[in-house]
Order: structure tokens, then sequence, then C-alpha cells
């Protein structure tokens, strides 16, 4: 396995991998409530939380890569963005249109529609039709928050030199707070107003203050504050959400994230790996736990083990994909379009793209 790069932060990474691993759980419980008919109530709730790490996490990165010393590009920011984020979503995208047109029986109401392809590809969180806004990889709908997100990112700090994301967080605000005021009913607005917005601004606080107190994090009780916010999300484990997840999950989340950078300083290469492979996860835990859940429990080597045998081997099957497309797929696509979009025109010769550390 090859070693992290040196300026890995190691409890980012071990926190990406920790919110893709609680999001497949939540995902493995409500498929498997569904497909068994299980008792409703035992669903596992927070695992969604995830994201609302996930989200605090990327606020926390953008407001690194904004205050590194030098000239702010815009133009190069935008470019690793989409090199970072796009290819492998792209991919699995064009996977889910295929397979929609060739086998639609396997979807509830997933359509190879060529508009809601586009939407799709394009990052846009558009109406369909139905009053949903959900592109055609379900779990994208994050997707879609994080390049708007990042589109804020590059008009505030490449236009108006905002390197403290000061004028980002106004923008992201205002959006929720009209969002609040004027509750729109459209199903774009409401997306774009929505309070979990301001887990990017969480993420950015967390930077904020991690840089004047020093990479000690809270230095009178990072474990305490790390404790805080998990023991928040545990005791929510089974609780609902729908409504200010934001302050239910993105608070706690928050107090995991800026405890963590003080609490988990230790070094393991292979859980940094696994962080890694947080994003390869997410986009594709979903065909795992499907085929496991739907096709291979009902067989009759596995229909009498233990949930937590089957939980066991989901996770290890689902790591294992993560891995194989991470290596496969996503490294290789972004390298590849990071050196497209940033090779000047008729430029000659092939120019490696390594990962940034930071991202």
């Amino acid at each position: 396995m090859p070693a992290p790069h040196p300026e890995t932060l190691y409890p980012v990474q071990y926190l990406r991998a920790a919110a893709a691993l609680v999001v497949m759980l939540f995902h493995v419980s409500v498929l498997s409530q569904e497909t068994w008919g299980l008792d409703p109530r035992r669903v596992d709730y927070v695992g969604a939380a995830g994201v609302d790490l996930f989200f605090v996490i990327s606020g926390f990165i953008m407001a690194m890569i904004v205050d590194r010393p030098g000239r702010f590009d815009g133009r190069d920011f935008w470019i690793r963005r989409i090199a970072r984020v796009a290819p492998a979503y792209w991919v699995i995208s064009c996977f889910v249109f295929a397979l929609a047109a060739a086998a639609p029986s396997l979807f509830n109401s997933t359509t190879a529609d060529i508009p809601a392809l586009a939407t799709s590809l394009l990052f846009l969180a558009v109406d369909t039709g139905n009053g949903s806004t959900v592109p055609l990889l379900v779990v994208g709908w994050t997707l879609n928050y994080e390049v708007f997100f990042y589109a804020i990112v590059a008009v505030t700090a490449g236009l108006f030199s905002d390197r403290r994301l000061l004028g980002t967080s106004g923008v992201i605000i205002a959006l929720v707070l009209a969002g609040i005021v004027f509750n729109p009913t459209h199903p774009s607005l409401n997306f774009y107003t929505n309070p979990i917005l301001l887990e990017f601004v969480f993420g950015i606080l967390v930077f904020r203050t991690w840089r004047r107190t020093g990479s000690e994090g809270l230095s009178f009780a990072p474990v305490a504050v790390f404790s805080l916010g998990a023991l928040l999300l545990v005791l929510q484990w089974e609780r609902p959400l729908v409504d200010w997840r934001a302050f239910y999950w993105g608070v706690p989340a928050t107090a995991v994230l800026y405890g963590g950078l003080g609490t988990l300083t230790f070094r393991s290469a292979w859980l940094a790996r696994l962080g890694d492979w947080s994003y390869a996860l997410y986009l594709t835990h979903l065909f795992v736990i499907t085929l496991y859940i739907k096709h291979v429990i009902p067989s009759d080597a596995m229909i009498e083990l233990p949930w937590p045998a089957h939980y066991l081997i989901i996770t290890v099957a689902v790591f294992a994909t993560a891995g194989i497309y991470n290596r496969l797929v996503e490294r290789p696509l972004s390298a590849w379009v990071l050196d497209k979009l940033r090779r000047p025109p008729h430029a000659v010769g092939t120019h490696g793209a390594a990962r940034d550390p930071a991202e």
C-alpha cells in the first residue's frame, strides 16, 4: 500500500472513512427493513449524519485551500474541484442511466430520461416533474450541494479576494434566511435555501478556529469535544429527522471534526487509505448492498446467518468495491481530466497530476 502524502491531514482522513461507513450502515438498515419487513422503528437514521459530517469537512477543506499562501487562482480552483468530483460521478450516473434503459424493472422511480441525465451531469437540482430534485444516482443530491458550495467559493474568493470566506459564509447565511422567511415551494428554490447549507459554514468556522488554536484543536479538551459530538449523534441513532438536520446532526458533526483534529492524531496508513476510498464508497455502496440484501441473503447458504455477520460481510464487500473503483476509475480519471483541463492549448507531452493532500 502506498504511503500517504506527507501533508496528509490524518484526522480528516479517518473521519471521511467513518462518515462513509455510517452512511452505508444507514442504507443497509433502511433497505433491510424495506426488504424483510422488519420493525420500521429500528432504522439507524442517524447514519445519514455521515453526509452532514462530509459537508462540515468540505467547508473545512475549502477554507484551508483558499487560505494557502500566494495568489488564489479561481480558475485552477474550479478545475481541481471538477477533476476531483465529476469524473467518478459521471461514470456512475451514466451506468445508472444505461441500467434504467436496459432493465427498468430494477428501479422504483428512476427512468432513462435524457433531461434527468443532463441535469445530473451538470450537478443541477432541477425539478424532474414530480416535485423531486433527486438526480439519477440517488446519493448525488449531496454533490449538487457540494458543487453549489464550490461555485460560491470560486466567485467570492476568485473575484473578490475573499480569502477568509466571509463572503461565502454571508451568501450561504443569506440564502438560508431567505428560505426561512419566504419558505419557497418550488423544489429548486427550496433545495438551494435549505438550512443544511449552514454545515459548510460550520466547517469554515472550524478551520478558522483550529488555525488560531493550533493543530491540537481545543488544547484543554479535544477529547471531550470529540466525545460530546459523537455522544449527541449516538443518542439520536433511531430518531427520524426531517427538518433542521443542520442543528441536530450538523452541530454534533462540527464538534466531532473540531475535537477530532486534536484527538485523532495517530498515524495509520491503512485508515488514511480508507479515507481516500470514501468518495468511491459513497458512489458505489448502494449497488453492493442492494445486490447483497436482495439476492445474496435469500440464498440457502446465507439466510441463516445472524445480522451482525451480514453487516460485516457487507462492510468488507463495500470497502473492497470502493478500493477497486478508486484505483481503476476514480484516480486515473481525475488525474486525466485535471491534466487535460490544466494543459495550455497546443501543449505537447503528458504531465502527471498528483492528488492534493488537502482534497
